[in-house]
This record gives C-alpha cells, structure tokens and sequence, in this order.
C-alpha cells in the first residue's frame, strides 16, 4: 500500500470512521482520537484489501475494537455525553430519526446505524461485532420499535 492509496482509503472513509467512534465515544474529541488512531493503525500495518469494502470493514472493525478498549477505562464511564450527542446530531444532518437514533442504547445504536446509515447486512454486522446475526435481526427489531415508539410522541 503506498501513500496514494493510504491517502485515497482515509478520504473515503474518515467520515464513516469517524461516525462509529462518536457512536460509541459519544464525544467529539474522544471520537477524533479514536479516527486517528484506527488510521494509524492501519499505515502502521499496512494490510492488503482486497476491495474497498474490506477495507472499510476493517477500518469500523478496528475503529470499534479501539472504542471499547476504552470505554472500559473507569474515568470514561462516569462522563455523561448525551447532550454533547444531540448537538452533533442536530448539527451534522438536522435529521430526527438520526438524533433518535443516537439517543438508543450502544447494542441498538451500532447496529442501527451499520445496517440503515452504512448499508451493512445483519450477517456482517454479526461478523464485526462479534454477534450472532439472528441476535442482530432482534436488536434493529427492538430499535425500530424503539424508534417508533419515540417518534410517535414527537
């Protein structure tokens, strides 16, 4: 991989990187040095893809590896971001369903956000975090009801 291409993935794929570290991060800043991270990582390694969306497959693997790797440290777990969330929802696309769906609990949000926002199936959300795909199908079931349930008070 030469800097052309590194240069080429990172422009393609910073915003979708970017976008699922804030959803687990729940912070601007935290969710910037996470993307740069994941970004490091990989000119750090160097991998082969075979395609773009094997990159970008694991680019939100990694980007979600690092997210819980830190979200498990004690000082991330007592910040409270949901206002900070809202804001860059309302912000980034002024889109309420977007906001609801920011406002979902992590094993709803991740997995709503890859299938509709990324175009993800269930089986490979399934393969990059680490679930079953019929336990994926249940979440964005509950989500959607979720989401329904919330947008009906609206």
């Amino acid at each position: 991989m030469d800097n052309a291409e590194i240069k080429r993935i990172y422009e393609l794929y910073f915003d979708t990187v970017y976008r699922i570290s804030f959803l687990y991060m729940k912070n601007e800043n935290d969710a910037l040095d996470v993307t740069e991270d994941t970004f490091c990582s990989m000119i750090r390694r160097l991998p082969s893809f075979e395609n773009d969306e094997k990159a970008k497959a694991w680019l939100i693997v990694t980007a979600s590896n690092k997210c819980r790797t830190l979200l498990k440290k004690w000082w991330n777990k007592r910040n409270d971001y949901t206002e900070a969330m809202k804001d860059v929802a309302a912000e980034d696309n002024k889109n309420s369903v977007l906001s609801e769906v920011l406002n979902l609990s992590d094993k709803y949000r991740i997995p709503t956000y890859l299938y509709y926002y990324e175009g993800y199936k269930t089986s490979e959300i399934g393969e990059m975090l680490g679930e079953k795909t019929s336990t994926i199908q249940t979440r964005l079931a509950k989500a959607r009801e979720l989401l329904k349930l919330e947008l009906e008070e609206k």
